[in-house]
């Protein structure tokens, strides 16, 4: 909630003025002599509201002066007017009680706990009420528990004392929750489960081993590719897809069958050149 403009001035009728559903009360201790003094002299500091967008006033501080003038039957009455909804009046009017230390713990409680069933988020709760996360997020673990929360209001115990109570019974709930918890139904794993087949299962069943099916090779890479080599008679490449012939030598007798090849090699090359003809002189 954000304040955003200063407030004005101006009196408005006692019956316009609407005091918000689920508002933080506060306790006053010397009523009777407020009643006496407003009766005397009137209603001197004037009460704050909220006009929001419908033009409706909604009560954000002063109810304890405003049912005095009520009760005295007084028609207007003075009034500081801000902008906001109905929620921004509430949460104005309890930050201001909480911090004059006029509410009482148990109804803060039940008052935060409102807020987030409402759906503020905890961290916008302390921000607006100017206490800490740590200090909301107990008043929630309390607000679980309306007996504690009676004990709290009636001053029977402390806020540590109730905090600490709401704390083992949490745990107690969760444990005994846990504990009658039904077991997860299971059931066993089907063949479709597991993903097997009809000739699967009965190849598995006759202890039957598998191999892993290898990718097929294609055709291209089948021919062997002995483009790079060159026969060494003619000195001619290979194409694709033909094969050299190999002469089969022992290896003592590799030099002899090269230096045979080199000599056919020389002498096919002479009768080329011999077969050229020849120019005229």
């Amino acid at each position: 909630m954000k304040v955003g403009k200063m407030p004005s001035l101006k009196w408005l009728k006692v019956d316009e003025i609407k005091i918000p559903e689920g508002r933080l009360k506060s306790y006053f201790d010397n009523l009777e002599d407020f009643e006496a003094s407003v009766k005397a002299e009137g209603v001197i500091q004037p009460i704050y509201v909220f006009e929001d967008d419908r033009g409706n006033y909604w009560l954000a501080d002063g109810q304890n002066r405003l049912e005095v003038a009520k009760k005295q039957d007084r028609p207007i009455i003075q009034c500081y007017i801000l902008h906001g909804s109905e929620q921004d009046a509430l949460i104005y009017s309890a930050k201001l009680n909480v911090h004059r230390g006029h509410v009482n713990v148990g109804g803060l409680c039940e008052f935060v706990k409102r807020l987030k069933d409402k759906g503020m988020k905890v961290e916008d709760i302390a921000n607006n009420l100017r206490l800490s996360k740590g200090y909301i997020s107990q008043l929630l673990t309390i607000a679980e528990f309306p007996e504690i929360i009676e004990k709290l209001k009636k001053g029977l115990i402390s806020i540590k004392e109730a905090y600490k109570s709401a704390k083992s019974l949490t745990v107690k709930q969760v444990s005994e929750e846990t504990r009658h918890e039904k077991p997860c139904e299971t059931r066993p794993l089907t063949d479709e489960d597991l993903g097997l087949t009809s000739n699967l299962k009965e190849a598995m069943e006759a202890g039957k081993r598998f191999i892993p099916i290898k990718p097929e090779k294609s055709e291209e890479k089948e021919v062997a590719d002995y483009r790079r080599f060159k026969c060494v008679c003619c000195d001619v490449g290979f194409k694709l897809g033909e094969k050299p012939r190999w002469i089969p030598v022992h290896d003592y007798c590799e030099t002899d069958a090269l230096n045979i090849l080199e000599k056919a090699r020389a002498e096919r090359k002479a009768r080329s050149e011999s077969s050229q003809p020849r120019g005229v002189c």
